[in-house]
């Protein structure tokens, strides 16, 4: 039987259920018993036995890891979302990485499993770790990274090495020598769709799954934010509307659908930390030459002098908080990832201000829609504020018109690659059956996905959340910043620990974290004067 169709008895009963308790994962135990025995074994039974080639699943026993379903789900307690308290019954979390060079294993891979670690299972929630490697790791290196994550987690950890997946190389993926046309070979780009099956395999046992790249640190304030913001929505979807009247669909302000809402999710911005401005007094000189050709020009200043966003002005504000994205424990700082940047020495290169637009939600206030899906239904979109409507934005000396300047959606200039995606098993599920063109986990079929989907899609697309946000054979989903609260802005983003944007880009990419946050809410400010007298020219009709 195909995937869908041993998923058909868990989908009846599950849409029968209260949604809220379903948003961290939290199954009432009654579904449990009519279910489980049929999902976990479809799921388990889908997975390609060529695919894992190397699993090795480690050691401890399966209380600790491998939970069982009924067990885990009947004891997940209240679907009440706080923020970094101990919990009697953890949130579980599998925290799969996916690595590709065996050279990155001391300095990269280890430090990040540790500090992401480390910081959830302070926050108390429980985590299992899951490392997809494109090499074949020695015994030696295992315990390694088993020794070093014991160290602040009693979860499992389970290493899937020599994971990429065959694949006929023909026109296919970025040239290589090694890579012969027609010929059977691992695919390395291929290698960034495998955490799939680890989700799909695992999807009862957990109730939040992270999926990140290897270098880059999750910390427990952005999952408290995510669970925060995806407990709104889904409180917000309960008395919602089916449809609203047409002008509200452009409208930048005011009541939602379900269908617009079940399509919001939580948005996350990378950030790296200057290592070279010589005010960094947590910077030495071994750091500095990671990139020397920076060093004259890696600056805030001249970074905000090269932005193409200068053009919109700044809202003084405190500064943002850079504890939550990028202070690290001892576990992973290092002269190249510095132990407590300041948020001056924080920005980002995925997006411009010139882009994006913001928008007034109920309960969750301003936020700013990240870029990438398609905005042509209406009807299960997001219409914004542009940040150029009030004509920051100028050529040739004159000013533009709104439509003329703005660029597309889909631009990957302005996409936002996050380096990773995070969503609960209630998100998982609906993007699977419901939203997501083809489903969201495999199997791969035509005719949303050729080649078991190993065909032209990059890493972007399967492990950098570009398959969630694009619309081309994906899900559409629009992604959201907090703009009313600082904190909750810090808490949407996360540390690309590399720090190595910073040497190989165009400076006119990088844009101040500070200035960028105050040029949004200049923005936000302007569309707030335009609401407010919009709603006092329709109270006076």
């Amino acid at each position: 039987m195909r995937f869908l169709e041993k998923f058909a008895l868990f989908s009846l009963i599950y849409f029968c259920h209260d949604l809220i308790g379903f948003i961290i994962g939290v199954v009432p135990p009654n579904v449990v018993a009519a279910a489980n025995a049929k999902v976990s074994s479809s799921l388990s039974n889908q997975t390609n036995p060529i695919e894992k080639k190397h699993l090795d699943d480690g050691v401890g026993t399966p209380t600790n890891g491998s939970i069982n379903a009924e067990e885990q789900l009947s004891n997940s307690g209240s679907a009440t979302i706080r923020q970094s308290p101990p919990r009697k019954t953890p949130i579980r979390i599998l925290y799969t990485i996916t690595t590709l060079a065996e050279d990155r294993l001391q300095q990269t891979l280890i430090p990040v499993a540790q500090e992401g670690s480390h910081s959830m299972v302070k926050a108390g929630y429980y985590v299992d770790v899951y490392i997809i490697a494109y090499y074949t790791m020695t015994q030696e290196e295992k315990n390694d990274v088993r020794s070093a994550i014991s160290k602040v987690s009693r979860g499992n950890v389970t290493i899937w090495d020599d994971a990429a997946p065959y694949a006929y190389i023909k026109g296919l993926g970025r040239p290589s020598n090694a890579l012969k046309v027609g010929i059977l070979q691992n695919y390395d780009v291929g290698l960034s769709r495998q955490h799939r099956y680890v989700v799909k395999d695992r999807l009862m046992d957990y109730d939040l799954f992270l999926n990140f790249e290897d270098d880059m640190i999750i910390r427990s304030d952005t999952i408290d934010y995510y669970l925060e913001m995806t407990q709104t929505l889904f409180k917000l979807r309960e008395n919602a509307p089916d449809t609203v009247p047409a002008k509200q669909l452009d409208s930048f302000y005011g009541m939602l659908t379900k269908s617009q809402l079940e399509r919001i999710i939580p948005g996350l911005i990378r950030v790296e930390v200057l290592l070279t401005d010589p005010r960094d007094l947590t910077v030495n000189e071994e750091a500095a030459k990671i990139s020397p050709q920076n060093r004259r020009h890696g600056t805030r200043k001249h970074i905000k002098k090269h932005s193409f966003t200068k053009g919109v002005p700044d809202t003084r504000h405190s500064g943002i908080n850079a504890t939550y994205c990028c202070h690290l424990s001892k576990y992973s700082s290092s002269v190249f990832r510095p132990p407590k940047p300041m948020s001056k020495l924080l920005f980002q290169w995925e997006t411009q201000v010139v882009a994006l637009g913001v928008r007034h939600m109920p309960t969750l206030g301003w936020v700013a829609l990240q870029r990438g899906p398609n905005k042509k239904d209406k009807a299960s979109t997001l219409h914004d504020f542009w940040t150029g409507t009030n004509g920051y934005f100028h050529k040739g000396g004159g000013r533009l018109e709104p439509k003329q300047a703005r660029p597309p959606s889909n631009n990957p200039r302005y996409i936002n690659n996050q380096g990773g995606w995070m969503g609960t098993r209630q998100q998982i599920w609906e993007w699977h059956t419901k939203i997501c063109q083809g489903g969201f986990l495999p199997p791969y079929d035509a005719p949303h996905y050729n080649k078991d989907g190993l065909d032209n899609r990059n890493v972007e697309y399967w492990s950098g959340g570009m398959h969630l946000v694009t619309e081309n054979h994906g899900c559409n989903l629009q992604r959201i910043i907090s703009l009313d609260n600082p904190q909750g802005f810090a808490r949407q983003l996360i540390y690309h620990s590399s720090n190595n944007k910073q040497s190989g880009r165009k400076l006119n990419d990088f844009v101040s974290i500070n200035d960028f946050y105050g040029q949004l809410l200049t923005v936000r400010n302007d569309a707030q004067e335009i609401m407010k007298r919009q709603q006092g020219d329709a109270n006076e009709q």
